[in-house]
């Protein structure tokens, strides 16, 4: 397996695939019991069909017969007639991100790829079309919040706590059984739901992180991964989140200083930047992102 940088996934609008049924592929292993029916479909940003299919997957793996969700995901062929025979698998980040939902972008950065091997987007359980789970009041009041309560910690605790009671009355709101181990048994049976004894894996920010658990679980079953912008099992994200900001800051104002250029124009970065944050609590205006009205905020 060999690790490098990729090109980063970048966001669209949310698509809808439609789903018809046809032959189902050929299916081995976890998947076998409930074989996926590839039919034709459409996603937003393609020209090409692509084939698409809902893979019947336990909520909880423990209990095969109890509450079942549909994993969706989409294959875009490889364009050669000789192609071969181990997919190149997307795994998105966030976590949160549709991997179909990218499925425009990625395929147009990886159109080499996809001469000889098929694409597959996989939206793991939670995303996109694969039980989704997604809070209420996001879309619709998100663009009204003032710039004021959306930084007060207060305010954004209740709503993650109504969020939270929201999902849970879902069927499939049982929010133990979305993590990554889980998700990687679901990756193995879309494999298998392929037919392919091997696959490759693409992935970028948390995906990176789902890579790196399914070749944990499943090593004989990668043949090659590239991992952008790794999330190592060990890291809490939000947890270092301000070490990290912080680690970016010295790195450019490092790096402004060691080339001459930057340093004539900005001789004395680090100062003022210090200078700032001796100033602070300060109030500034600011356009609010939805509206462009302006509002005062305290930093």
């Amino acid at each position: 397996m060999a690790a490098a940088a990729a090109p980063a996934t970048p966001a669209v609008p949310p698509v809808i695939p439609s789903l018809a049924a046809s032959t189902p592929a050929p299916a081995t292993g976890p998947a076998a019991d409930w074989p996926a029916q590839l039919g034709p479909c459409r996603l937003d940003g393609l020209a090409t069909a692509l084939r698409c299919a809902s893979l019947r997957r336990p909520l909880d793996p423990a209990r095969p017969d109890g509450v079942q969700i549909a994993l969706h995901y989409a294959v875009l062929p490889a364009l050669s007639r000789h192609k071969a025979d181990d997919p190149v698998v997307f795994l998105a980040g966030g976590p949160g991100q549709s991997a179909t939902e990218l499925a425009g972008p990625l395929a147009a950065a990886y159109q080499r790829l996809g001469q000889r091997r098929d694409l597959v987007f996989i939206d793991q359980r939670g995303t996109g079309r694969s039980a989704p789970l997604r809070c209420p009041d996001d879309a619709a009041d998100a663009p009204q919040r003032s710039l004021a309560e959306q930084a007060d910690d207060t305010a954004r605790l209740a709503r993650l706590q109504a969020c939270r009671r929201a999902l849970q009355a879902l069927p499939h709101g049982d929010l133990r059984f979305y993590s990554t181990a889980i998700a990687s048994a679901d990756l193995d049976a879309v494999r298998a739901a392929l037919g392919v004894a091997r696959v490759n894996l693409i992935a970028a920010s948390y995906g990176t992180r789902a890579a790196l658990d399914y070749q944990r679980q499943f090593p004989t079953r990668v043949r090659r991964a590239v991992l952008d912008g790794v999330v190592p099992p060990d890291m809490r994200l939000a947890d270092s989140a301000a070490q990290d900001n912080q680690a970016t800051l010295d790195g450019v104002i490092n790096a402004c200083a060691a080339e001459p250029a930057c340093a004539r124009r900005h001789p004395a970065l680090r100062a003022q930047w210090q200078a700032l944050l001796a100033g602070l609590p300060r109030a500034v205006s600011l356009p609010h992102p939805g509206s462009g009205l302006p509002e005062t905020v305290t930093l």
